[in-house]
């Protein structure tokens, strides 16, 4: 083979590579979780905070740590299961670049974050309430109505943030009146997690009660069994403690699950 014809070949297939190499950089993966199909009713765009109502149709989050998020648009996303009723791939699970504004302060890796009042666009969470996930890269902006994309490990929860428990109360009472009205699930779970925090505590509280002046009235009847009578108390104060914590946990299960 000639020398002039080889060299021409090696051009080639070099230059090829180069455009080729281009043309898959054009198509950027904006999403490494798996992206299902989800029926969007209005405006979106690649990396827009996604919400869905009591019909599964969803629409970009106009709320803040709104409870009805599901996750994010992905336009590329690294694998899909997509059906032909014309859907958008949506990724509620996994690393999305997430449009995000500094609305409610600079973003720092390892921040939680949730949706906002701006349409789709993504925030600080700085209270409790739901969370869209963890943000994995910084974002700063002195304009807080630009919109840019960071890198967000998506995985929608209820997260407490606040430390006052009168605080985390009064968003819990919240999050519960609102979803009445705008999800039947979400108030259904917040109501079960209600009725087995209430319930626990009264439970505890009633045994306590009734443990204790049990336990006064046998001190007055047998002073001299006064030890083993206190020991008999503080088993069942510890026994009503256990009781509130499961209530409280079992509520937590309901909420995230």
């Amino acid at each position: 083979m000639p020398r002039k014809f080889l060299l021409a070949q090696i051009i080639f297939a070099a230059a090829f590579l180069l455009f080729a190499s281009k043309g898959v950089l054009a198509q950027i993966v904006t999403g490494s979780g798996v992206a299902t199909s989800t029926a969007i009713t209005g405006e979106y765009k690649d990396g827009d905070v996604v919400c869905v109502d009591g019909s599964d149709i969803g629409s970009v989050c106009k709320k803040a740590y709104d409870s009805n998020m599901i996750g994010v648009i992905v336009e590329n996303p690294g694998v899909s299961f997509i059906d032909d009723s014309g859907g958008v791939p949506v990724v509620s699970s996994g690393n999305v670049y997430t449009n995000v504004s500094s609305i409610n302060g600079s973003i720092r890796r390892g921040d939680f974050i949730t949706s906002s009042t701006t349409p789709g666009v993504a925030q600080l969470a700085k209270k409790s309430g739901y969370v869209l996930g963890l943000a994995l890269e910084d974002y700063t902006n002195t304009n807080a109505n630009e919109v840019g994309k960071i890198l967000v490990s998506v995985s929608v929860r209820p997260a407490i943030l606040t430390t006052g428990a009168g605080d985390n109360l009064i968003e819990l009472v919240k999050e519960g009146v609102s979803g009445a009205f705008e999800s039947p699930l979400a108030a259904l779970r917040y109501i079960v997690a209600g009725i087995l925090v209430v319930a626990s505590f009264l439970f505890g509280v009633l045994h306590f009660g009734k443990m204790a002046k049990s336990g006064v009235e046998a001190l007055g009847r047998n002073p001299l069994a006064a030890r083993t009578i206190q020991f008999g108390i503080l088993l069942n104060v510890l026994i009503a403690i256990v009781i509130m914590a499961l209530g409280l946990g079992i509520a937590y299960l309901v909420l995230i699950i």
